[in-house]
């Protein structure tokens, strides 16, 4: 189903090449800007490893702190060290599930919120149908369906992707 956007008069071919090659222009900067900031980072990290560490302002954390400064723009940057990182998450029935429910005092459900879900197993929706009807044959069409993620008035949600990974030379797409 397509849904169009409202207020849009339909783009002409050369519009639609021009944002092709703005959006394409603009994904290979975001790329290459995002191997130079991790390549920064990486040398920030290694400058507040071995540069002087101060303790961090939170007096109750542990781990230390490298401030990396830029006279030019007149900012400091802090390269935080933690040294008391917290679970963001654990299995149930698991010995820390059982010391952390032991030590809460039966409060766990303060920290942590006990989120037991199914998670689908194929990367996307075409493998996940292709496999449903594989295994399920007559029963699939009725499995998808009741797969379908709804909208509070029970419509099927979609989306809209621009596949900039699929990108192909218009030579090799078969019209």
């Amino acid at each position: 189903m397509y849904i169009s956007t409202p207020n849009i008069n339909p783009m002409t071919p050369q519009q639609i090449s021009q944002d092709i090659e703005l959006c394409l222009e603009q994904r290979a900067i975001i790329k290459k800007a995002q191997v130079i900031l991790k390549a920064a980072e990486k040398r920030l990290e290694q400058a507040g490893l071995e540069g002087e560490q101060i303790p961090l302002q939170e007096a109750d954390r542990e781990g230390r702190q490298f401030l990396a400064r830029c006279p030019k723009l007149g900012v400091i940057v802090p390269v935080v060290f933690e040294s008391d990182q917290i679970i963001a998450s654990f299995q149930p029935d698991t010995e820390i599930h059982g010391i952390l429910q032991d030590l809460s005092i039966g409060k766990l459900a303060k920290f942590f919120t006990d989120t037991r879900k199914f998670e689908r197993i194929q990367k996307d929706g075409q493998l996940y149908r292709k496999t449903a009807r594989e295994i399920l044959g007559s029963t699939a069409p009725a499995f998808i369906a009741a797969s379908l993620q709804r909208d509070k008035a029970g419509i099927p949600k979609s989306r809209t992707i621009i596949a900039w990974d699929n990108v192909k030379p218009i030579d090799q797409v078969a019209v």
